[in-house]
C-alpha cells in the first residue's frame, strides 16, 4: 500500500512539474491528452475494491491538480469525462447500458442505489476503462481535423474573415488552411495585440487591435479561439476577444467561436475574473524600476465573453448556438459527478 502511494505521488508530483516546466502555456490539447495520460497510470496503480473507491479517487486527484493549477477547467473537464466512462461501463456490466442520466427530471435527480457502486470483477471494469480512455484519447485527437473540415462550409468566396492571435492557435491556423485546400478566395484580417511583433503570413493581412473599428465594416465573419465554454453559451477568449466582439455586434457581423468539445465546462463559476490571470506587462526597465512597489498594472489573459455576443460555437461535430452549449454536456459528464464541483 506504501509503495502504491508512494508512485501515485511520484505521478502528481510529475504531472504538476510537467505542466509548469513550460515558459508558454502549452496548447489545450497537450494539456488534455497529459491529463488523460496520467488517469490511465493512475487507474492501473491504485489498487481499488469497488467502482465507488475509483470514482472517489479520481474526484480526489482532480481537485488536488484543480487546486494546483486553478485557471485549467479542462483538468477537471477530463477527470469528469473520465469518470462518466467509469460509471458507463458499470452500467454496461449490469444490462443498463442505455440508461440516459438525463431522460428526465426523475433521473436526474434521483441517486444512485448502493448496489449499483458495488462490482465485484475491477480487473474487468479497469481494462474496459482504459480501453475507454484509448478512444477519448483518439477523438481528442482528430478534434482539430473535425473541426477544420467544417470551414469550407462556413468560409465562402469573397468573404473577409477577421481572426484574433492566429499564431497561438494551431486549430484556428488548421481551419483557415483547410479553407485554402478547397480553393476559396477570401481575405483574412489577423488582429496583433500591440505587445506583439507582426506576423508575415502570406495570406493574412495583419492589423493591430485599435484598427478593428476602422476594418470592422469590411469583415463578413469573425473567428475567434477559447479556452473554457460555460453552460449558459458564454466563454472564456484571449484578452482583447470581446472588444472585437463588441464591435462586431454592433455591426451585425457573426461571431464564431471554435470550441473543442473538452474544452466544454458542465458547471457554472461564480467569478469568472478569479480565473483570470495577469500576463507580464511590457515596460522599459527603467521606468519598471522606478514604480516597482508603487504601481500595480493590469493585464488580464482572458475576457469572458457572453453568449449573446456568440452567433455559433464550432465543435468537433457540428454548429451549435450558444442555448444548446447546457444541452451538450450529457453526452460527455454525469450529473452526481457535476455536482461535486
Amino acid at each position: 500500500m506504501t509503495e502504491g502511494r508512494t508512485e501515485v505521488e511520484d505521478l502528481k508530483r510529475n504531472f504538476v512539474l510537467a505542466l509548469r516546466k513550460n515558459t508558454k502555456r502549452p496548447s489545450s490539447s497537450t494539456i488534455s491528452m497529459n491529463v488523460i495520460n496520467f488517469l490511465r497510470k493512475i487507474i492501473l496503480v491504485e489498487k481499488v475494491k469497488t467502482i465507488a473507491e475509483l470514482l472517489a479517487s479520481l474526484h480526489n486527484h482532480a481537485k488536488f491538480l484543480s487546486a494546483v493549477e486553478p485557471t485549467e477547467l479542462i483538468i477537471i473537464n477530463i477527470v469528469l469525462m473520465t469518470s462518466k466512462l467509469a460509471r458507463d461501463e458499470l452500467n454496461k456490466k449490469n444490462g443498463n447500458g442505455n440508461i440516459r442520466a438525463y431522460d428526465s427530471l426523475f433521473t436526474l435527480c434521483k441517486p444512485s442505489e448502493p448496489t449499483d457502486m458495488k462490482d465485484t470483477d475491477m480487473k474487468k471494469i479497469k481494462k474496459d476503462l482504459i480501453e475507454s480512455i484509448r478512444e477519448l484519447t483518439i477523438e481528442i485527437d482528430s478534434c482539430r481535423e473535425s473541426i477544420s473540415a467544417q470551414s469550407s462550409d462556413l468560409i465562402f468566396n469573397q468573404d473577409v474573415v477577421m481572426v484574433y492571435q492566429l499564431e497561438t492557435s494551431k486549430t484556428l491556423y488548421s481551419f483557415l488552411a483547410k479553407t485554402r485546400e478547397a480553393n476559396r478566395k477570401y481575405r483574412v484580417f489577423n488582429v496583433i495585440p500591440e505587445s506583439k511583433n507582426e506576423e508575415l503570413n502570406d495570406f493574412t493581412s495583419s492589423i493591430r487591435l485599435h484598427d478593428v473599428a476602422s476594418k470592422i465594416c469590411e469583415t463578413t465573419k469573425v473567428f475567434l479561439t477559447c479556452i473554457a465554454v460555460f453552460p449558459d453559451g458564454s466563454c472564456l477568449v484571449p484578452a482583447g476577444g470581446q472588444s472585437i466582439a463588441l464591435m462586431a455586434k454592433r455591426h451585425s457581423v457573426p461571431v464564431y467561436v471554435l470550441a473543442p468539445f473538452y474544452k466544454i465546462t458542465p458547471f457554472f463559476i461564480p467569478d469568472p475574473n478569479a480565473l483570470n490571470i495577469s500576463q507580464r506587462t511590457n515596460m522599459p526597465f527603467e521606468f519598471s524600476a522606478k514604480s516597482a512597489g508603487n504601481v500595480e498594472i493590469l493585464q488580464p489573459a482572458f475576457d469572458l465573453l457572453d453568449s449573446q455576443y456568440i452567433f455559433q460555437f464550432v465543435s468537433n461535430s457540428s454548429c451549435i448556438i450558444p442555448a444548446h452549449i447546457n444541452r451538450l454536456k450529457e453526452d460527455y459528464y454525469h450529473p452526481e459527478d457535476i455536482a461535486l464541483y
